[in-house]
């Protein structure tokens, strides 16, 4: 006895989408080749068009290949291919900071993260720098009216 899970039908309904194009082709071929033979029978050349013939395999590998990547079971083996790479690049992902990290080497994150306190160090620097500056600016204009009052008088 076999069990119906429910799936079947599924996967019997993707197989005929699957074949259906494939069975079509076929089927005009053997029409097709049906009347090149009594053309031939006949006495006169069969009108073959190999355009004709390439445009119809063509169609119907196209048509199968598509109802076969619209089938429940190729859905689920691209979704659990995606999340093998995910969990892959995750996983290699942490390995190499692990590495880094016992052999000493530093890591983008520890290069960013000291480049910016880097930079916030440099501008406070810079603010002091110029608090200073303009602390000197001041001296320096007081000492100059004071010398130009004294050199006036």
């Amino acid at each position: 006895m076999s069990e119906n899970n429910g799936n079947s039908g599924q996967f019997g309904d993707a197989t005929n989408a699957m074949v259906q194009p494939w069975v079509e082709y076929w089927m005009k071929l053997y029409e097709q080749n049906t009347e090149w033979t009594k053309a031939l029978m006949a006495g006169v050349p069969p009108d073959i068009d190999p355009a004709t013939v390439r445009k119809q395999w063509m169609g119907a590998m196209t048509k199968s290949i598509e109802s076969y990547m619209r089938t429940p079971a190729f859905l689920e083996t691209m979704r659990r291919n995606a999340e093998a790479m995910t969990a892959t690049k995750i996983t290699s992902e942490l390995a190499k900071r692990e590495i880094a990290r016992q052999s000493g080497m530093p890591h983008i994150e520890d290069i960013s993260g000291l480049y910016d306190r880097l930079e916030t160090a440099h501008e406070v620097l810079l603010g002091r720098l110029q608090t200073i500056e303009d602390r000197l600016e001041a001296i320096d204009k007081k000492l100059n009216s004071k010398s130009n009052k004294s050199s006036g008088k």
